[in-house]
Order: C-alpha cells, then structure tokens, then sequence
C-alpha cells in the first residue's frame, strides 16, 4: 500500500485510468487506443489498433 502522499496520487491516478480504460472496454470503445464506441471506423467499425486499406465509407457519410 502506498504510504507517502506521492505514492498515494500515484495510486489513485492509476485507478483512475484503470476505471476509465474498463468503461471504454465494457461501452465498445477499445481502451488500448483510446477511442470512444461511437468513434469507430464508420465502413467496418474496427478501431484505431487496427490497419483500415480496404475500408471504403459508406454512401452518404
């Protein structure tokens, strides 16, 4: 358990982005690249962590 004030931030900073990085995860974002679930590729809804070459945009957007 961290014990000096500086440890106790970190502590509390790092579960701050682990609850972040679950929220993403459990809402269909993808918390490795960060992107939020309504963000996603528009033509095959895959997100950032992936390459998009044969991606083509749907009509209209």
């Amino acid at each position: 358990m961290a014990r000096t004030p500086n440890g106790r931030r970190e502590a509390a900073r790092a579960r701050a982005e682990l609850l972040d990085d679950l929220e993403l995860d459990l809402t269909g974002g993808c918390s490795l690249c960060g992107i939020e679930p309504d963000w996603r590729c528009a033509a095959c809804g895959r997100c950032n962590c992936d390459r998009h070459d044969d991606c083509k945009r749907p009509i209209g957007q």
